[in-house]
């Protein structure tokens, strides 16, 4: 996934760790300039989703009730025109299901603790 990083403004966070959704989202608009939503689960996510428009999706993949694997299809189904953009992020390696998804859809996945640098490098 390569786009102009001046075209690239909006960012949604979606994970259900509350103090993750805050240190990225001052990460990301101190370090980085982007305007950063969050959402704590997929269910919110899609609902900012339908109200915004966002160039970048950095998605959690363990969440409860909607997995960052559910969400994904989700987001297929409905915006089909930004789901190259989803990026996935976790805490812990995948497992061998998850392993196989990612390399089936070849969306980008940081393993986290991550860096501004390291997710540009995504973009």
């Amino acid at each position: 996934m390569k786009f102009s990083l001046e075209k690239l403004k909006r960012m949604l966070i979606v994970d259900d760790t509350e103090a993750i959704r805050h240190i990225l989202q001052n990460m990301f608009r101190i370090e980085a300039g982007f305007a950063v939503g969050t959402a704590a689960s997929g269910a919110i996510a899609l609902d900012m989703l339908s109200k915004n428009k966002y160039d970048i999706l950095l998605i959690d993949l363990d969440m409860p009730i909607m997995s960052g694997i559910e969400l994904y299809q989700r987001i297929k189904d409905k915006y089909p025109d930004i789901v190259e953009r989803v990026i996935f992020m976790s805490a812990g390696n995948p497992n061998a299901s998850t392993r196989h998804f990612l390399v089936k859809t070849r969306q980008p996945f940081l393993l986290k603790p991550f860096t501004v640098a390291e997710l540009l490098k995504c973009i």
